[in-house]
């Protein structure tokens, strides 16, 4: 069950998903009705969007933030639990003229993972032999870079890329290429993202739904989505879970650029005809 407090005109409550970044769902009047684990763990439990904006672009916000601008993505100072302010950017969707969903990446984050792996390594120094430390860190950099490369951005061109995912669908696969993936989204403007399964192995459900949640990540960005190379034994289970809505399936990549260009042609007949 999602947990639930009472805030602004009507309870709030945690969603059931785990997103991997912080989540608001406001109304009109910025009264924040359901929110991510993430985002209480960063920002504790504001029941209004003004006690996490900094007062420097609280003007800014109170213009971009509203339904008029029915989906953008503005840069704020945004006021951690700490009192620290950090810098962000804030995807913002209206669903109708009362509610929006509001997605934030932090653009500290990084720094706050280094910070949380050093800490994890001085814990142990003090409890293990340097030289097991040493051979055990090797080992994890290993794995962690062969998750990384088990799902590279590859550009096909500027307004699509693909994500070949390779091995088993694991969390902490997923969990090691969100970071990377989502920042490649950004700086490449990319508008389709092919996730393509021809190389997946097995489907554990955690590594799956790690990686619906960070689709629904994408798609609050604005980036279609498609599902290509699924296998026969993906099928079941794929379904059973399911992706979050908008997400299409393809058999294959040559299907999608078929696709295309075959809209393409058909929007140059018409352009002809008129």
């Amino acid at each position: 069950m999602a947990a639930e407090r009472e805030g602004g005109t009507q309870a709030m409550k945690r969603v059931e998903a785990t997103f991997p970044l912080p989540y608001y769902e406001i109304d009109a009047a910025w009264n924040i009705i359901a929110y991510s684990q993430e985002a209480e763990g960063l920002f504790g439990l504001p029941d209004n969007l003004t006690k996490i904006v900094d007062e420097g672009t609280y003007d800014k916000a109170r213009m971009w933030v509203n339904f008029h601008r029915r989906k953008t993505v503005i840069e704020m100072n945004v006021i951690k639990e700490n009192s620290d302010v950090i810098l962000a950017d804030v995807y913002i969707t209206w669903t109708d003229e009362e509610k929006a969903e509001l997605l934030l990446i932090p653009k500290d984050s990084q720094v706050d993972k280094v910070a949380a792996s050093l800490k994890t390594l001085q814990s142990e120094l003090l409890k293990t032999k340097t030289e097991l430390i040493e051979e055990k860190e090797r080992a994890e950099q290993v794995i962690e870079q062969n998750n990384k490369l088990s799902a590279p951005f590859i550009s096909l061109n500027k307004e699509t890329a693909l994500v070949p995912l390779f091995g088993d669908l694991s969390y902490d696969k997923i969990m090691s290429v969100e970071h990377n993936l989502l920042e490649a989204v950004r700086e490449s403007e990319a508008e389709e993202l092919l996730f393509d399964f021809t190389a997946v192995g097995n489907i554990e459900r955690e590594g799956f739904n790690y990686l619906a949640s960070v689709l629904k990540a994408l798609s609050h960005m604005g980036v279609e989505l498609f599902v290509i190379g699924l296998k026969p034994g993906h099928v079941p289970n794929i379904f059973k879970w399911s992706l979050p809505e908008g997400v299409r399936f393809r058999q294959s990549l040559e299907q999608v650029i078929s696709s295309k260009r075959s809209r393409r042609e058909a929007e140059k007949d018409k352009q002809k005809e008129t």
